[in-house]
């Protein structure tokens, strides 16, 4: 079976090609693309800083991840883009992202 990856892209035209590149990546390992989130198992948000409130919808978005995937088998959650980037410290500080070499996954 395929791995599947569903994609989010918040904002600008960068990040809708940034989005297609990244799928151009992984679609050469193997994994094809969903509309339907609950069959992904890799589930990439590519955000963005500039348009409004671009912070809060980022984490309100991990939060519904995170409520959504509860009792399920949890996907491989990527925060791409310059939220992700602005944003990283906190993150960590709040537990939401997995930092590679450290124990704290997103959806504990």
């Amino acid at each position: 079976m395929a791995q599947k990856i569903f994609i989010k892209t918040f904002g600008c035209q960068m990040n809708e090609y940034d989005s297609n590149r990244i799928y151009d990546s992984v679609k050469k390992i193997g994994f094809q693309k969903t509309e339907n989130y609950e069959d992904a198992n890799c589930y990439l948000l590519n955000t963005c800083h500039i348009r409004d409130k671009a912070k809060e919808k980022v984490y309100h978005e991990i939060g519904r991840v995170k409520k959504i995937f509860r009792s399920k088998q949890k996907p491989l959650v990527i925060i791409a883009g310059c939220v992700a980037q602005a944003e990283n410290q906190e993150m960590l500080k709040k537990r939401t992202i997995h930092r590679p070499g450290y124990r704290t996954p997103i959806l504990s």
